[in-house]
């Protein structure tokens, strides 16, 4: 009988462990598994961000200076420089707009928080959202000047992480947009997953930007609202 009472009590144990396993590590583990080869895209609907009253894209570095989406999901046919439009950014599910944070030092200087409430929002809220195909597959220019990446060569709590940091356009740094209502979401070309704010994160992360959402929810709904 006390055998029995300690087998029971080893497998209660076990239980708890598993109940208390904290959502952070579990949505880490299922942000850096292999994407699946087709994103839970749920009710979102292809979108388009307006661009109306933009202006010609800022040339940016790299050979030729030429603004160019990632080749290998824009037509060849698209015409002329990209255009961008002066947006904030809202994370809805944190009701806050996203900031680079420039005083970030390392590997997430210039990382991309959802911490600034409506009448705090300043110039490092104000992001350029370009295309050059009226809106529907964008890159961002964010307030330092530099293209917001994904972070895909990270690790761990920073893996995706989105930061104001390239001068040049590739897949890490080009999004395609969806929509469901007045709610936005912006998906990776190269991974397939979605703008996320980590609202399980802590301390100087919390509510941190990154591009690893794998499907269309809560904390991947933005809204843009122009300048």
């Amino acid at each position: 009988m006390s055998r029995i009472k300690g087998r029971l009590a080893i497998i209660l144990s076990l239980v708890a462990v598993a109940a208390v396993a904290t959502p952070l590590a579990m949505a880490q583990a299922e942000e850096q598994a292999t994407p699946p080869a087709v994103a839970d895209l749920g009710n979102l609907t292809p979108g388009r961000i307006d661009l109306t009253g933009g202006s010609p894209a800022p040339v940016l570095g790299g050979a030729g200076g030429e603004q160019q989406l990632a080749a290998d999901v824009v037509p060849t046919t698209l015409p002329g420089l990209a255009v961008c439009r002066r947006y904030r950014i809202l994370s809805i599910s944190a009701n806050r707009y996203i900031a680079e944070e420039q005083n970030y030092g390392g590997s997430l200087h210039n990382v991309l928080r959802a911490r600034t409430p409506g009448e705090s929002v300043g110039g490092w809220e104000i992001f350029n959202i370009c295309s050059q195909n009226g809106g529907g597959v964008v890159y961002v220019i964010a307030p330092s000047g530099a293209v917001v990446a994904a972070e895909f060569g990270y690790t761990g709590s920073s893996f995706a992480a989105l930061r104001g940091r390239s001068q040049t356009i590739a897949n890490w740094e080009t999004f395609d947009v969806w929509q469901d209502g007045t709610s936005y979401f912006l998906r990776n070309v190269a991974r397939g997953t979605f703008w996320t704010c980590r609202r399980d994160y802590t301390g100087s992360a919390y509510n941190m930007m990154k591009g690893s959402g794998a499907s269309g929810g809560s904390w991947e709904a933005l809204r843009f609202e122009a300048v």
